[in-house]
């Protein structure tokens, strides 16, 4: 069998039915393969978005996500979306169309040999789990099953492979291939047990919920270990829209967090974090007064994560997957703490609200877009001011699901990425972009316009790059350097921009006008809302 027929049979299997990529010579042979598969491939207009889309539709369809594109540029093009996927422990597999093996540089020390060679594998390497090219045929297997392996167990990730154009055009006795063996799951007794002492002890116990369980999908299972025990609940940033409308959820924990769930961390004496980092936006640069009155257990796959301590907590290295329902078996024989506790922290949670942005007027439009969005809506979300503003004004309703780049925080992730979520869920999509963000990656509009997706993309247009604007006029006394219409910046006329890809375009100028816009109306819209700068 032909290599790029196997792999395409591999990913088949796998239950991979939607890749993203970009033609190319170098994955030519790859792409004839998918011909009459049941693989459709979703052409982008840049392979950055190919990468973003593939990681949104990974988190969405809680599986690997791939993307495919050619060597030099079309690797070196992936980059910001394979650090996005590194950052937010997103397992995707990314795949590089090599140029022929024979060709390239090899051993020699010139800079590059055949057109195009560029050693993606070295430029991956410090924002992948594994960087791989393929030097022999016969390796296919082993390799591509170790990727998916990797890419999706332990800290989820991605994972990328340069295969050379000769090897994937190659045969191979597939009944002669070898296998990936993954290792054995570590035992979990010793981990078990210190747990279920801690809660033992414990008079005010709290659970953090971190990305770890929505990557595992795991939240229902800590929510009914939660309840079976009255447990209250906080979250990480990155889970802010699960348990939404369940009352033993307290919000989510940080700088610009619930004042429930900051509240409760403060008093809990015992805090047990699933899954959850603990960097700096949750628990400040001074760790030593975070949850100070409590004894923590955090369990992380990552023992990275696990070496940067909050004080002397007790780290558990462990798989979530494994971790949790292994729990939730040993607490079954524990009676539930009496509801004093959770009653105080439900008492913490009526009336209290997040704190405001610096624009009270995105404030007040986002709060309004989040009235009309409807239940089982997806949600994507850009980098910049509005983000700011959906945190801490959207109230998130049964079955919405929000996707950011977070520990990248890249800007123009929202628009490729909803629709990378569209054919992970086929459920309508609104993308919150900024004026800066979405000309990060303008060009996918046409994708959206050329397989006429359901998505909604909400432009909040203040005329700046309002971040690093409101950076400069508290850091620099108002001195704006390209940031503002004064200063170089300029925003783009979205009514031109809209018609120019054939989508329907609607300019909200105020409240009243929010009020009457549709979120959803199944086919490609773009709404322009007119926020006032704050320069």
């Amino acid at each position: 069998m032909k290599v790029s027929d196997y792999m395409v049979r591999f990913l088949e299997e796998k239950g991979i039915h939607d890749v993203f990529g970009i033609p190319g010579v170098g994955c030519g042979h790859f792409m004839n393969s998918m011909i009459g598969s049941s693989i459709r491939s979703h052409l982008v207009y840049h392979e950055q978005a190919a990468a973003f889309a593939a990681g949104a539709y990974a988190q969405a369809a809680r599986k690997a996500g791939f993307a495919y594109t050619t060597a030099g540029p079309g690797g070196t093009n992936l980059i910001t979306g394979i650090a996005n996927a590194y950052c937010d422990s997103i397992p995707v597999v990314f795949m590089v169309g090599e140029k022929d093996f024979k060709s390239l540089r090899g051993e020699y020390t010139m800079r590059q040999k055949a057109s195009q060679e560029v050693d993606i594998v070295s430029v991956a390497a410090p924002i992948t789990k594994w960087s791989y090219q393929v030097h022999a045929a016969e390796e296919i297997k082993y390799v591509l099953e170790k990727a998916f392996y990797v890419a999706e167990n332990g800290r989820p990730g991605p994972v990328l492979l340069d295969i050379p154009s000769d090897i994937a055009r190659a045969d191979v006795d597939i009944d002669a291939l070898k296998s990936f063996e993954a290792p054995e799951p570590a035992d979990m007794q010793d981990a078990l047990a210190q747990t279920k002492d801690a809660l033992k002890k414990a008079k005010k116990p709290l659970f953090l919920i971190g990305n770890g369980v929505k990557q595992a999908v795991l939240e229902s299972d800590v929510m009914e270990l939660a309840k079976s025990l009255n447990i209250p609940v906080v979250t990480t940033l990155l889970c802010m829209d699960l348990y939404c409308g369940d009352t033993q959820c307290l919000g989510y924990i940080g700088m610009d967090g619930d004042p429930a769930a900051n509240r409760a961390v403060k008093e809990c004496d015992l805090l047990i974090t699933l899954g959850a980092r603990l960097n700096f936006k949750q628990v400040t640069d001074n760790r030593q007064s975070f949850a100070a009155n409590a004894t923590i257990i955090r369990v992380d796959c990552d023992p990275g994560e696990l070496e940067y301590k909050i004080r002397d907590e007790i780290g558990i290295c462990a798989d979530l997957r494994q971790f949790v329902p292994e729990l939730r078996q040993a607490m079954k024989s524990m009676s539930p703490y009496e509801r004093v506790w959770l009653g105080n922290c439900q008492s913490y949670k009526k009336g209290s609200r997040r704190k405001h942005s610096l624009n009270t007027a995105g404030d007040d439009f986002m709060r309004v877009i989040s009235s009309l969005v409807p239940e089982n809506t997806e949600i994507t979300v850009d980098t910049g001011s509005h983000r700011r503003w959906l945190m801490s004004q959207f109230e998130f309703k049964k079955g919405q699901r929000l996707y950011q780049s977070a520990g990248l925080a890249s800007m123009g992730y929202a628009l490729p990425a909803a629709v990378g979520v569209y054919y992970a869920t086929k459920k309508p999509v609104i993308c919150m972009d900024g004026d800066g963000g979405i000309m990060m990656n303008l060009q996918e509009l046409q994708f959206l316009c050329r397989e006429h997706l359901p998505i909604t993309v909400i432009v909040f247009n203040n005329h700046c790059l309002g971040d690093i604007m409101e950076f400069q006029k508290r850091i620099f006394d108002r001195r704006y350097f390209t940031t503002t219409e004064d200063s170089g910046y300029q925003a783009a006329d979205f009514r031109r921009l809209a018609e120019a890809f054939h989508m329907d375009y609607r300019l909200v100028a105020s409240i009243e006008e929010a009020e009457r816009i549709q979120p959803v109306t199944g086919s490609p819209q773009l709404i322009e809302v007119a926020v006032p700068s704050n320069a």
